[in-house]
């Protein structure tokens, strides 16, 4: 089965080429760029490749937040997009999922972290179940003190808001490397292959972005 999956939560997106759960090609864009701008070019780049053409994709994983309010927009819209072009299944996947499936072997249980600004954090606890990797429900949104007040010895922590807190995390913590924190698309791919194994489905028409909570200009609207 031919799948594309699609990362684009945060500030560096990427893409990756699948058949089944075998990558063929993973792609980063560059994080100067917009990703609206260079997505398209660099899928297109892509495709010819793997001599593959849109059309002949079968399904398309996104990650759907949580993340960026503009990249989680332009991610979720292109695999719409393509999802209808191509009549292709598609599936969402937590993003915080994506980070903790990309945890080393020898861990079992994680908490996943990306910065969610105003000195909060998202946050979600997933343990490894053979293949993959299921969670304790939605991500929070967590004051950032409170999350680290929260933190017991034996605790192991991954995510891209580590970068501006891993001096503040309490003796005892597990830190993974720093390799694991940032979401892949390959992984966003493998654990849509794995799902779609156990039976997930999913259309274009009920894809959408994992927000978790309103923008900056709807709070100014609603204030």
């Amino acid at each position: 089965m031919k799948l594309l999956a699609l990362e684009t939560s945060l500030r560096q997106s990427s893409f990756a080429l699948l058949e089944g759960d075998q990558l063929l090609r993973q792609v980063e864009l560059d994080p100067a760029l917009r990703t609206a701008a260079a997505l398209t070019p660099a899928l297109e780049e892509a495709f010819r490749s793997v001599d593959w053409a849109p059309g002949q994709i079968e399904l398309i994983a996104v990650s759907h937040g949580p993340g960026s309010f503009t990249g989680l927009r332009i991610g979720v819209a292109t695999a719409k997009a393509l999802a209808y072009v191509a009549k292709a299944e598609v599936l969402g996947i937590d993003t915080l999922r994506v980070i903790a499936a990309q945890s080393p072997a020898h861990v079992n249980n994680v908490q996943t972290i990306i910065d969610a600004q105003r000195q909060e954090v998202f946050v979600a606890k997933y343990q490894r179940q053979e293949s993959s990797w299921n969670g304790d429900g939605l991500a929070k949104i967590v004051e950032i003190d409170a999350w680290i007040a929260s933190l017991k010895v034996g605790d192991c922590v991954s995510g891209t808001a580590l970068a501006k807190l891993r001096e503040e995390i309490p003796a005892g913590v597990q830190i993974l490397p720093e390799s694991c924190w940032r979401p892949m698309a390959a992984t966003v791919g493998q654990l849509a292959w794995s799902d779609y194994q156990s039976g997930a489905r999913g259309d274009h028409w009920n894809l959408a972005p994992r927000y978790y909570r309103k923008s900056a200009a709807e709070e100014k609207l609603d204030g």
